[in-house]
C-alpha cells in the first residue's frame, strides 16, 4: 500500500460548510432585460408625495378640432363650469387641404347640419361636380322617335307620328324595326281578318334634308307625308313603295323628282292621292313663234289668260316617247310625256363636259330662274369626244368606290386620306355614303348600279288625276280657264334621269302625227 499515491486534499468550505475540490464560480449573466414600467409607488405615512397620489383628482387632457388641426381646450374654469358653458359653432365648410371630412370628439355634427340645411342653398364644389356628371343627358330627338316606334310596336299602333319633332337626321336603325311589325287581330268572336298591316308614318314639319333606305324598304307603308321639311331631293327607290296610298311632299325644296317615281303610277298600283305643291320644281321654257306671242297678247287682254302654255309646239320634243309606249299605267291617273332637256355629259368625277347647265337650287328664287329650255328635235345625242371609245364598262374610280360602299367603315375612310391627296376624293366619299344610306342608285337605262352618274337629263311628265268633267260649268268660264291653266302648270312635272356612262342616253321621240311604225325602224 505505500506504492498508492496520496488522495488531493480538499478544502473546507465554510459557507456550504462542505469540502469542495475548487471553489463556487459566481453565476454571470450576459444582459439583464429592460426595466418595462415604473418602479411601483407604495403608500406610505411619511411620504407626503404619497398622499397626494392618493387623493389628489387626475384630469384627462382635451383636444378640439379635427385630427389635423387639434390644440388644447382651454382649463379656464372649473370642470363644472365647463360643461354648462355654451359651446361654439363651428361654421360648416370644406377642408382644400383634405379631401375628407371627418369630425372630432370637440365638433357637434347635428348641430353643424341644422346650421348647413339652415342656410343658402350653395353646394360645395366637389358635391356639385358629382351631381352634374350623375344627371342624365337630355334624349335627342331621333332617340325621342325610336322610343314612340318601339311604343308602336308594342302596341300594334299602325300610326306613327312623328310630326314636329325638331329631327334633323333619321337614320336607317330607328326605321329598321318597322320591317317586324305585326298588327294586333280585333278581339271579335266568330271574325277572321288578316293581321297585314297598313302602316301610315308622319314626318311633316321637321328639318330632314335626306332620307333613310329602309323607309322605302318598307312593303306596307300606305301612307307617308314628308310636308314641311328641308328635301332638295327625294331617293329613286320611293318606287319601290307599291302599296303607298297618299304621298304627300308639299312645302320642300325640291327642284325635281326622281324618274323611279312613275312606278307609283303603273297598273298595279295603289296610290290614290299626290301632294307636290308648293316646290321649286325647274319649269319647261317651250320656243315661242311670233303667232303664239300675238295670241297670248289677245288672250290677256280679254281676261282669259294664257291657254296655249299647255300646248304642243312644233320644233319641241313635246311627243310621244317609247318609254311611255312600253308602260301600261292606272287608269285613274293620266301620265303623258312632254318634254325633255338635253343631255348632260358627266366625267368620271361628276364635272360637266357637255350640256346646259342648271339653275342654282336657291330657295326663294324666281319662276323665270327656274325654267330650263326644252330640246330641240334637231338635238344631239352625240358624246364628248373621247380618246378612249365609249364603253359601258365603269371607270376605275367607280369601281373602287362601289368597293368602298360595301365596307361598314364607310363614313371613316375619308379620316385615312393623305392631307396632300385630291380634295375631290372626300367629296366622292361623302356622296358615296349619302347614296348607301338613301338606297343607292340604278341606271335609268340598263338598270346598272352606279354612284358618279355620266349622263343626266330632265324630262317633263304630265301627272294628274283623272276627273269626271262637271256639264254643268261653262266650258268658257274665265275662272274655269285660270283653274285649267293652273292645273295644267302644276301637273308639269320634272323628272331626273341618270345614265351609268356616255351610251346611256335617251331614246328617240316623234310627234303624235308620226308613224310609231317607223320610229320603231
Amino acid at each position: 500500500m505505500a506504492d498508492d499515491l496520496p488522495l488531493p486534499r480538499l478544502a473546507w468550505n465554510p459557507t456550504t460548510e462542505s469540502f469542495s475540490k475548487n471553489p463556487p464560480r459566481k453565476r454571470v449573466r450576459p444582459s439583464s432585460p429592460p426595466i418595462s414600467s415604473d418602479p411601483p409607488i407604495f403608500s406610505s405615512d411619511d411620504d407626503p408625495s404619497a398622499d397626494n397620489y392618493s387623493t389628489q383628482a387626475r384630469r384627462k387632457k382635451k383636444f378640439r378640432g379635427p385630427w389635423y388641426r387639434q390644440r388644447p381646450a382651454s382649463d379656464e374654469g372649473s370642470q363644472d363650469s365647463n360643461e354648462h358653458d355654451q359651446k361654439k359653432r363651428r361654421k360648416f365648410e370644406r377642408q382644400f387641404d383634405s379631401g375628407v371630412f371627418m369630425g372630432s370628439d370637440g365638433t357637434d355634427m347635428d348641430e353643424s347640419m341644422e346650421e348647413f340645411e339652415s342656410g343658402p342653398a350653395s353646394l360645395p364644389l366637389r358635391q356639385s361636380r358629382v351631381t352634374r356628371q350623375s344627371e342624365k343627358a337630355a334624349p335627342t330627338p331621333e332617340e325621342l322617335a325610336r322610343g314612340q316606334i318601339q311604343r308602336c310596336l308594342e302596341e300594334g299602333d299602325e300610326s306613327i307620328d312623328l310630326s314636329s319633332r325638331g329631327l334633323t337626321t333619321l337614320s336607317n336603325a330607328t326605321i329598321r324595326p318597322l320591317a317586324t311589325f305585326t298588327r294586333v287581330p280585333p278581339v271579335t268572336e266568330g271574325v277572321f281578318t288578316r293581321l297585314e298591316p297598313k302602316l301610315k308614318i308622319f314626318l311633316a314639319s321637321n328639318q330632314l334634308t335626306t332620307l333613310p333606305g329602309e323607309l322605302f324598304n318598307l312593303d306596307r307603308l300606305t301612307v307617308l307625308s314628308l310636308r314641311g321639311n328641308q328635301l332638295r331631293e327625294l331617293p329613286p327607290s320611293v318606287g319601290k313603295l307599291s302599296n303607298l296610298k297618299e304621298l304627300n311632299l308639299s312645302q320642300n325644296g325640291l327642284r325635281y323628282l326622281p324618274y323611279e317615281i312613275l312606278e307609283l303610277f303603273s297598273a298595279r298600283s295603289r296610290l290614290n292621292s299626290l301632294h307636290l305643291h308648293p316646290n321649286l320644281f325647274h319649269e319647261p321654257q317651250f320656243p315661242a313663234t311670233e303667232g303664239e306671242v300675238k295670241e297670248e297678247e289677245v288672250q290677256y287682254k280679254i281676261g282669259l289668260g294664257n291657254r296655249t302654255r299647255a300646248n304642243l309646239r312644233r320644233g319641241a320634243i313635246c311627243a310621244v316617247s317609247p318609254d311611255q309606249r312600253r308602260r301600261s299605267w292606272h287608269t285613274q291617273w293620266r301620265i303623258t310625256f312632254q318634254a325633255r332637256t338635253e343631255v348632260r355629259f358627266l366625267n368620271i368625277h361628276g364635272d360637266l363636259v357637255k350640256g346646259p347647265s342648271l339653275p342654282a337650287n336657291t330657295e326663294g328664287s324666281e319662276s323665270s330662274h327656274n325654267k330650263i329650255p326644252v330640246a330641240e328635235m334637231s338635238d344631239s345625242l352625240e358624246p364628248p369626244a373621247s380618246d378612249n371609245g365609249l364603253s359601258r364598262a365603269p371607270s376605275l374610280l367607280e369601281a373602287a368606290l362601289a368597293a368602298c360602299a360595301k365596307t361598314t367603315q364607310l363614313p371613316f375612310l375619308a379620316d385615312f386620306l393623305p392631307e396632300d391627296g385630291p380634295p375631290s376624293l372626300r367629296g366622292l366619299l361623302a356622296d358615296a355614303a349619302e347614296k348607301k344610306e338613301s338606297g343607292g342608285s340604278k341606271c335609268t337605262i340598263c338598270a346598272r348600279s352606279f354612284i358618279i352618274p355620266r349622263t343626266e337629263w330632265i324630262e317633263w311628265w304630265e301627272i294628274a288625276k283623272v276627273l269626271e268633267i262637271n256639264s254643268t260649268a261653262s266650258a268658257a268660264s274665265p275662272l274655269r280657264q285660270m283653274e285649267n291653266e293652273r292645273d295644267v302648270l302644276e301637273s308639269m312635272v320634272p323628272l331626273m334621269r341618270r345614265g351609268c356612262s356616255w351610251l346611256c342616253v335617251p331614246e328617240k321621240v316623234t310627234m303624235p302625227d308620226e308613224d310609231p311604225v317607223a320610229m320603231d325602224e
